[in-house]
């Protein structure tokens, strides 16, 4: 069901034959499908330049969820691909959106009912302008007139902007464009469950939440190791890099939901905005700071694939400590890291107590591959004497056989569907997010930090007479 279960339901997705509409978009209709969550009268309408039929681009679009499917979900697939049409457009012209109108305008006369429309970018950010204006002029953004008619939304895709300006440039857009209530800014980290479980975990046991600050905690690490390096994504990747891909948006997010206080209520406008307030407590680094307080590499051989300078300075991987001026936070280490052929593949978030040097407790949360939660704690080892072993006490959240692909996606296109805006970003916590990120991106370019090596599928940054983990 959406806000009202009666109004049917149109999702546009623009960028229709891009990976994310089979990898993502697709599986996760599929899943609300099956699960009877769609309205009864339920449309997708994709927009993209090359030419296909309406049967070729449902094929396309499920080619992915297609490979999976069990025998017995065949004859409810060919009903869910009977759900697919295709408008072909340029997104720079706007006789193409008025094409693309009339078929939303022929859809809705034949329900006799001006329906929901969800528009979904899924495109790269630099066509953001032309798509936004175009759906401007031409009425598709602007909702239907009556009460008990349809909305229009528009979802929108990370990266938002590549620095602050441009972050604000984009939000004059959309708000020149369109209301704030209208747009929603994934970034689908928020809806992984084991960072949902977090909030659960801090505020639903008083066992943890008194000791939840720097009375506690000595030091907050967060892990987003790829095992994969950047192949078939050099062209985008190398005007971007690590820190930007994942630093600013989706590890700033893990350590938000980790660190901010106590929201008033639960609803998405005090969620997203003890969020905000947390980001904006975060020191931006000085100039003198960024060669102690931050590490940047590059793996062996990124240099030659395909759409990377043989110059790159683009880091593949990044160390950054950050600290809050917060006064529950005040001298608590936040260590952010991430980076491409670290030799496995690990997300997860550890809170180390602050107790002895040798002997401090710690609590982790496993984002991926195994979702849980582990205590670290010291007993006895058992024996005559009092001698002191490590030991952990787990919690499995599900086998990971479990989850599906599309999860994320699924959860956050039934947020928007249902009027929920927990799980997607504010303009204020994108804003806050890059006023801490730009000063470091601008002291590596300035050469502030050096570039350093390290071999592919290792976790060490090498550099001549050492090494930095």
């Amino acid at each position: 069901m959406t806000d009202n279960p009666k109004i049917p339901t149109i999702v546009v997705v623009l960028g229709a034959t891009g990976d994310l509409t089979a990898q993502k978009i697709t599986p996760a209709l599929w899943n609300l499908y099956r699960s009877g969550s769609l309205p009864r009268m339920f449309r997708v309408v994709g927009f993209a330049r090359r030419p296909f039929p309406d049967r070729d681009f449902a094929q396309m679009a499920a080619a992915n969820l297609l490979k999976r499917l069990r025998p017995t979900e065949a004859e409810e697939a060919e009903r869910f691909l009977g759900l697919f049409s295709y408008s072909q457009g340029f997104f720079e012209r706007r006789a193409d959106y008025l094409r693309l109108k009339k078929r939303l305008d022929e859809i809705d006369e034949g329900w006799g009912m001006c329906s929901n429309k969800l528009f979904y970018l899924a495109v790269p950010p630099r066509l953001y302008p032309d798509i936004l204006n175009h759906l401007a002029s031409t009425g598709l953004g602007r909702p239907c007139g009556g009460p008990d008619e349809g909305w229009t939304r528009i979802i929108v895709e990370k990266p938002f902007g590549s620095d602050l300006q441009s972050a604000k440039d984009l939000d004059v857009l959309l708000g020149e464009l369109f209301a704030e209530d209208q747009i929603y800014r994934i970034d689908h980290y928020l809806a992984k469950e084991m960072l949902q479980n977090i909030l659960a975990f801090r505020f639903s046991n008083d066992l943890f939440e008194p000791g939840w600050n720097r009375s506690g905690i000595s030091e907050i690490r967060i892990r987003l190791w790829e095992s994969l390096g950047v192949e078939g994504r050099g062209g985008f990747y190398d005007g971007v890099g690590a820190l930007r891909d994942v630093g600013q948006n989706h590890l700033l997010q893990m350590l938000a939901l980790t660190a901010m206080a106590r929201p008033r209520s639960f609803s998405s406008r005090d969620v997203r905005a003890a969020r905000q307030a947390f980001i904006e407590s975060l020191v931006p680094f000085k100039p003198k700071e960024i060669r102690t307080g931050t590490i940047r590499g590059q793996y062996d051989g990124y240099r030659g694939i395909k759409g990377v300078a043989s110059d790159s300075a683009t880091e593949t991987y990044f160390r950054v400590e950050a600290r809050s001026s917060d006064p529950p936070w005040k001298g608590v280490k936040f260590v952010l890291e991430s980076g491409k052929r670290l030799g496995r593949s690990l997300k997860e978030i550890e809170i180390v107590s602050r107790g002895g040097a040798d002997r401090r407790n710690s609590l982790v949360f496993h984002v991926e591959p195994k979702e849980g939660i582990t205590i670290k704690f010291w007993a006895k080892k058992p024996g005559r004497g009092m001698e002191l072993q490590e030991r952990k006490l787990g919690f499995k959240f599900r086998p990971a056989s479990k989850a599906h692909p599309a999860e994320d996606y699924e959860k956050l296109l039934w947020d928007c569907l249902t009027d929920d805006q927990t799980l997607f970003v504010s303009s204020g916590e994108i804003q806050a997010m890059w006023r801490f990120i730009d000063p470091i991106i601008d002291g590596w370019q300035k050469g502030l930090a050096p570039l350093l090596r390290y071999k592919p599928d290792s976790s060490s940054i090498t550099k001549a007479g050492g090494a930095a983990k």
